[in-house]
């Protein structure tokens, strides 16, 4: 199963990319939804905020006991860096919750960003 949706680069993108996913949630155990609902809201809000651009892509696939998330956007993209030392800090959690939760993540940047994760 293969869900690929274009979303605005509004507010309104994390929204409608927790509604995407809604075709696959009879497929994982609650709990496992609720964190893919939660990373997904993350990349799509970050890829909003930081990458500009008219349009954001989400790209779900569900092959056997593998699910595997992208975000693309126009942006220039980042480094996989360790997040500040600093548990007061006001924002920057999304990509620590990524490394928390998912199985495994990464960036790639051809031809556009694409932020993934994977979850057995």
């Amino acid at each position: 199963m293969t869900i690929d949706v274009e979303l605005p680069s509004t507010p309104s993108a994390p929204a409608k990319a927790r509604g995407a996913l809604d075709e696959i949630q009879g497929r994982i155990g609650a709990d496992r939804m609720r964190d893919v609902r939660l990373l997904v809201s993350e990349l799509v809000t970050n890829a909003v905020r930081h990458a500009g651009g008219d349009a954001v892509r989400l790209v779900v696939s569900l092959r056997g006991k593998l699910l595997r998330i992208e975000v693309h956007d126009p942006g220039n993209g980042f480094e996989l860096e360790a997040p500040p030392d600093d548990p007061l800090r006001a924002s920057g959690w999304g990509l620590v919750l990524v490394d928390e939760l998912a199985d495994r993540w990464g960036v790639d940047h051809h031809p556009r960003t694409r932020v993934w994760f994977e979850m057995d």
